[in-house]
């Protein structure tokens, strides 16, 4: 979707398509069709066998169109309009070294900001992962109440495989809360506000611990406003919290649009913290002279 269509939908929204009423944080659709990302870096902390590992992390979130039956990114001229979905990208990237090899790993999530019930539906997960022993690559597609999923492991335990799981109502993945917990087009739940859940644990756990591929019981609570230090500030932050299989995880979230994901940590030693946000075009930062960006995101 290009910019001038952008914001011709965002003035059929103001007029009540999307339900946003007075008061409401600044328009999604002009905030984030201006042709640019949103990219975030961090100090992380991943424990991996037995030790905890210091790495970073880079959120990009960006907006694009997916055709609305494959959930593959539309690139060529002429598809209809009724054959997209305008989608909420995140792309979530983790780097860390174990002894004399490293890890690379990206999860990707796309979001329908449209939603047939909700703003921001899940569409489409997908995580690859890299390391000297081998790689994986994983898929889920939400198809109505039914998750799709396809995996290709070098790893035997794993190897090839597909997978059907039921998405009910209650239905969230832990990849896609980073999206729903902005809360990027108004209040999900409000201060102090509990939902239980049937949730789908972050693609990159099943990969660590090496499990089935299932969903669990959950439990989201979003906090009280506090006061919370990142990046070098003080910052108002709501806190969230989610207990899910014997793990509980806390996010911190800025209380100012857009709602930046300010850290977070889990007990198991996992935990990362902002250091800088940019927000570039960054597919056009690939010649040498581009390399400064990493310094000011403070990437290795």
């Amino acid at each position: 979707m290009n910019k001038t269509s952008v914001l011709v939908w965002a003035s059929l929204l103001a007029w009540g398509l999307g339900g946003m009423g007075a008061g409401a944080d600044p328009d999604f659709y002009q905030y984030w069709g201006d042709g640019k990302a949103e990219i975030s870096s961090y100090q992380v902390v991943q424990p991996r066998y037995g030790e905890p590992r210091e790495g970073y992390g880079v959120m990009i979130f960006v907006t694009e169109d997916l055709h609305r039956g494959s959930f593959i990114k539309v690139e060529s001229q002429g598809v209809p309009q009724a054959e997209k979905i305008y989608v909420l990208k995140l792309n979530n990237v983790l780097k860390f070294d174990t002894g004399i090899y490293d890890y690379s790993v990206m999860s990707s999530v796309f979001s329908a900001a449209e939603g047939p019930a909700h703003p921001f539906e899940l569409c489409r997960i997908s995580l690859s992962a890299q390391e000297w022993c081998g790689q994986v690559f994983e898929e889920v597609l939400l198809r109505g109440s039914r998750l799709q999923g396809t995996l290709n492991s070098y790893f035997e335990k794993e190897g090839r495989q597909q997978y059907e799981l039921e998405a009910p109502a209650s239905f969230e993945s832990e990849d896609h809360l980073l999206i729903r917990i902005r809360e990027l087009k108004g209040p999900w739940m409000s201060e102090g506000e509990e939902k239980q859940l049937v949730l789908l644990p972050s693609l990159w756990s099943f990969r660590i611990k090496h499990q089935g591929r299932s969903t669990v019981p959950a439990r989201l609570a979003k906090g009280k406003e506090a006061q919370f230090s990142a990046g070098g500030q003080s910052l108002a932050a709501f806190p969230w919290t989610l207990e899910a299989a014997g793990t509980t995880k806390t996010i911190w979230v800025e209380q100012a649009y857009p709602h930046r994901i300010l850290a977070w940590e889990d007990s198991q030693g996992g935990r990362g913290e902002l250091l800088v946000t940019v927000r570039e075009p960054y597919w056009q930062l690939n010649h040498s002279a581009d390399a400064g960006w990493r310094q000011q995101l403070k990437l290795p």
